[in-house]
């Protein structure tokens, strides 16, 4: 958009922008999305490559578009709407008969995509629902503006009908495709929280991360429904949103475009009629749903069709060109004057270097993602070196993603554990298991660095220094330490929890590990494993009262699985094998005596003391860092590590990767 701009002021010799009404408003959205895009984060390039890049090129597209297409285009718009859904249509029920587009890419190049409705051009059959509506607005809009059918609309009205029919059916329960929503009420719960923070209330907490914020304001009683484990990147509906990501400033700049919308229809052209309806569809459906990439796409284009429709009535901004007469010292004013084009060449000078700077940038990330996307079809066929170096390659071109950070440390490790394994390991095999095993290190940390609030960041560096332990000294208190932060950046996840007891399991500090598991079940009453898992370090602690209580935990994981299930025999067995060993050691299932802990005053009844579970179940404290451990730490892997590289490094340090893996 940026690139045909510059090119046609150039021709023109003159900047023009058509000044529509809603012009202002999308303004102010830009800037408050580009206030929450750089302003709540260090390394806004995930923002950008998200949300926030696509709220801004919609915003550049509606204001600069409509001085681009010509006028009297709207029809024109909503027949390629029309025949483009009609191919949507067609190529899903093609996908359906075994002949669609996954098929096709399939074969081309190797892929696995799903050959069911759950791959679809759009990307779900949710947002393909969705572009059905809106073209069918448009169509039936323009029939009645026309106040005739034309062929197109003849032909391609029926099978848009049939094909919102079919994208319905996939959404309901029990599909594959089934439709899937955040609650509305958690939606609510989570923006309140997230405007408790004056920053976060004021600009948000930035376009891509409404992820963290769920995680970190997740309601309690989310655990209790199907979606517990789910964790979403939209609220709701779309103005939760964006109060949630780009704050007050954001939802005050969309109302105001919404408002300022909504009267452009006294004194619209009736040919204008049917695409601002097709608007005011996407902007109900906004209303009403999560926002997504392809509607607001469809939005911001069909904008500026629309002010292009209207721009020979709307104000238009033009810088000419200024002229400066250059005079000789002794003719003075009879000299001849020269005219300068400085302010439009600065002008169009610094739009060509932007879309310079963008292609190349946005190359460096695409380049990087079909890298990572090779190195995983290279890690489908077993070629993990393949896998490893590709991957080191897209860290280089894009060293400022976390995820892309995170995967390649998950690889560094795996391969570092796959050699350690190794019968024969020879001794260069060692060192690189060392190397390998610093740069996993440095690589999630980068990726802690670049995202601090994503509890997914925290999670991959405990599990590689839980799978140093015994190399590094330090390393079981690193683990401690990184599932710390995970659980503070994510507090009512029962699983990091859960994984946080096993790592005390292996430390034996059975008790510790008995509080978090209590703190998990407290977390998730009605989850099997916490229960399974709190018996099996019941059992550790070889005490009678622990054995009972373990019985009883692994009764309670019984309940909640089906019954015949394999859980459900592993854990009756465990049931039958902890019952005969209490009766090899003459314990009794039931305690003989309840201990009392004296008399209450008020009742005369005696007190009983709490058992070890009920203990650590009443106790529904945070969880704490363990004494004596440095959050920020070195590792000390080697004994002389190199320097740990910042996450704006762009040179990634790199292991010869010469060995064979068994």
């Amino acid at each position: 958009m940026i690139l045909f701009f510059v090119i046609k002021s150039l021709r023109q010799g003159s900047i023009k922008i058509t000044i529509s009404p809603i012009t202002d408003s999308l303004f102010f959205f830009g800037l408050a999305v580009a206030a929450s895009t750089f302003f709540t984060s260090s390394y806004p390039i995930e923002a950008l490559l998200g949300m926030g890049g696509i709220y801004i090129s919609a915003t550049l597209i509606a204001i600069l578009g409509g001085s681009l297409i010509p006028k009297d285009s709207t029809s024109k718009f909503i027949k390629v709407m029309t025949l483009a859904s009609v191919v949507l249509v067609v190529a899903t029920v093609l996908q359906m008969v075994g002949f669609g587009p996954a098929q096709l890419v399939n074969k081309l190049i190797g892929t696995s995509f799903p050959t069911s409705m759950v791959f679809d051009i759009t990307g779900s059959p949710f947002i393909a629902l969705q572009v059905l509506l809106v073209t069918l607005v448009g169509a039936v809009a323009s029939i009645i503006s026309e106040k005739k059918v034309s062929k197109l609309f003849a032909v391609s009205l029926p099978i848009l009908v049939v094909g919102a029919g079919i994208f319905a059916w996939a959404l309901l329960p029990g599909k594959d495709t089934s439709l899937v929503l955040p609650p509305f009420n958690s939606s609510w719960s989570i923006m309140l929280d997230s405007l408790k923070n004056p920053k976060s209330a004021l600009i948000g907490v930035g376009p891509s991360a409404y992820s963290n914020a769920y995680s970190t304001f997740k309601p309690l009683w989310v655990n209790n429904t199907a979606q517990w484990s789910a964790v979403f990147s939209q609220a709701r509906i779309f103005p939760i949103t964006i109060l949630t990501t780009l704050g007050t400033i954001g939802l005050a700049a969309w109302a105001f475009f919404v408002i300022k919308f909504a009267k452009l229809k006294k004194g619209s052209l009736i040919s204008s009629r049917p695409i601002y309806y097709m608007i005011v569809s996407t902007l109900i459906l906004q209303l009403l749903l999560p926002a997504n990439t392809i509607l607001l796409t469809i939005q911001a284009v069909a904008i500026a069709f629309l002010i292009a429709n209207e721009k020979h009535r709307l104000p238009l901004l033009q810088l000419l060109t200024l002229k400066f007469k250059i005079l000789n010292k002794v003719e003075l004013d009879n000299a001849p004057s020269k005219i300068t084009k400085l302010p439009l060449y600065l002008s169009v000078g610094l739009g060509l270097a932007g879309v310079i700077a963008l292609f190349y940038f946005a190359g460096r990330v695409y380049a990087a993602n079909i890298l990572m996307a090779d190195s995983s079809k290279a890690l489908a066929n077993n070629e993990v070196i393949k896998s490893y170096e590709l991957q080191q390659k897209a860290v280089v071109l894009n060293p400022y993603l976390d995820t892309l950070r995170r995967r390649y440390a998950s690889t560094n490790m795996a391969i570092a554990v796959a050699l350690s394994n190794k019968a024969d390991i020879t001794e260069e095999e060692k060192q690189q298991v060392s190397a390998l095993l610093q740069q996993a290190v440095r690589e999630a940390k980068a990726a802690t660095t670049l995202d601090p609030l994503d509890s997914q960041n925290w999670l991959n560096l405990a599990q590689i220094y839980s799978n140093m332990t015994g190399i590094s000294e330090d390393a079981a208190d690193w683990t401690v330490q990184s599932y710390v932060k995970a659980i503070e950046t994510s507090p009512n996840d029962p699983a990091l929890r859960i994984e946080l007891a096993q790592v005390f399991v292996a430390q034996k500090n059975y008790q510790q590990a008995i509080n978090i598991m209590s703190q998990a079940i407290n977390l998730k009453p009605d989850l099997a494993g916490s229960h399974f898992n709190l018996a099996l370090i019941l059992e550790k602690i070889d005490q009678p009262d622990a054995y009972r209580e373990a019985r009883i935990s692994y009764q309670r994981a019984l309940v909640l699985l089906e019954a015949g299930s394999d859980e459900y025999v592993i854990v009756n067995q465990k049931i039958e094998d902890l019952e005969k060993l209490m009766e090899q050691k003459g314990i009794s299932l039931e305690p003989e005596q309840v201990p009392t802990a004296g008399t209450d005053p008020a009742t005369g009844i005696d007190q009983q003391i709490p058992s070890i579970t009920e203990q650590n179940l009443n106790n529904t404290s945070e969880v704490t860092p363990v004494e004596n451990v440095d959050l920020n730490a070195e590792p000390g892997i080697m004994e002389k590590p190199s320097p740990e590289p910042s996450a704006e490094t762009q040179q990634t340090p790199t292991t010869d990767l010469t060995g064979e893996l068994n």
